[in-house]
């Protein structure tokens, strides 16, 4: 019987390497609070998506981001869409992808979703009106 390693090893917090190579992954947060990791005490901003089971952790260039997209208040980055992307970095002259954060395309951020109590409420899809066949019987034409 097999089973998804992935359960047992993927992170909870998104790394650069879990992005696809070269693409904008477009999300929507559904919550900004800090959070504090036991082993090292450390206390940090974290954002949670619709759309991903990963969180991800803000550090100085990320908080300072989103506070140039949406503002100092992160009530007010509930709903907000952004565009997460891999970029390569250099720390303690090891080389790595991080996560950079990023405006979300203007056709991704047309509406903000509403965030309430885990529950969102979707803008539905804008289509064009599909024709529909109506069968008409002869008793119903009145001539």
């Amino acid at each position: 019987m097999s089973f998804d390693t992935s359960t047992y090893t993927k992170s909870p917090y998104i790394k650069g390497d879990d992005l696809p190579e070269g693409e904008k992954v477009v999300v929507t947060i559904k919550s900004a609070e800090e959070v504090t990791f036991p082993q090292s005490g450390d206390t940090v901003p974290v954002l949670e998506f619709l759309e991903l089971d990963q969180k991800l952790t803000l550090n100085r260039t990320r908080v300072a981001k989103l506070v140039e997209l949406f503002g100092e208040e992160t009530d007010e980055w509930i709903g907000q869409r952004i565009a997460l992307f891999s970029i390569p970095v250099s720390y303690k002259g090891q080389s790595s992808m991080s996560v950079a954060i990023g405006k979300a395309p203007a056709r991704a951020t047309k509406t903000r979703a509403q965030v309430e109590d885990d529950i969102t409420f979707e803008q539905p899809a804008k289509r064009k009106a599909q024709p529909v066949a109506i069968v008409v019987e002869d008793d119903d034409i009145p001539f």
